[in-house]
């Protein structure tokens, strides 16, 4: 299949065996994702990411404002995860980055953000993610969560899993939707 369609299918949530089926590859899928798993954290892969236009400003518009900043994210490779923000000058945008346990999905991810910054109080935060996960992770901690379709997530799936705000980007979002913050 090509790129494109690949892409397409990712990002509307298409199981893995679907997406094989296009190429008549659905009996490797356990093969597959065994190997995906193994390769998606290579520094070679993590290389070929890019920090979007006006991301690193927005997030230092807010260390301006003194908020607390929290990074959640679900890999497996903490050193690859630390380098790969250092090298995209996004560390020392966040007071904390947390490394959560992909296979806690997300009830780990929030109960992670809970025991590792406990002085977070949910009431005046705002979970801001990309995917289905992120979703789920701010109603199990308790706060708002804004989507940002500009993600691996299309906005139609991420409108689908009721986030409480959402928009393409970064850049869009407005902390002025949350009393608390």
């Amino acid at each position: 299949m090509d790129e494109q369609a690949y892409w397409g299918m990712k990002r509307q949530r298409y199981s893995l065996r679907h997406q094989l089926a296009v190429s008549s590859a659905e009996e490797l899928e356990a093969e597959f994702q065994r190997a995906w798993l193994r390769m998606i954290e290579q520094s070679s892969l993590l290389s070929l990411d890019r920090v979007h236009r006006g991301v690193l400003s927005k997030l230092q518009e807010w260390r301006g404002q003194h908020l607390l900043l929290v990074l959640a994210t679900l890999r497996h490779n903490q050193e690859g995860v630390r380098g790969q923000l250092t090298r995209l000058s996004l560390a020392p945008a966040f007071d904390h980055i947390l490394i959560c346990n992909h296979e806690d999905g997300a009830h780990g991810k929030a109960a992670r953000v809970a025991a590792a910054v406990p002085e977070l109080s949910p009431a005046e935060c705002l979970w801001i993610g990309d995917t289905e996960v992120d979703v789920a992770a701010a109603r199990d901690y308790g706060c708002p969560i804004w989507a940002v379709s500009c993600g691996i997530r299309t906005e139609a799936y991420l409108v689908s899993r009721e986030p409480d705000f959402i928009s393409q980007d970064l850049m869009s979002v407005d902390l002025r939707c949350c009393d608390g913050l």
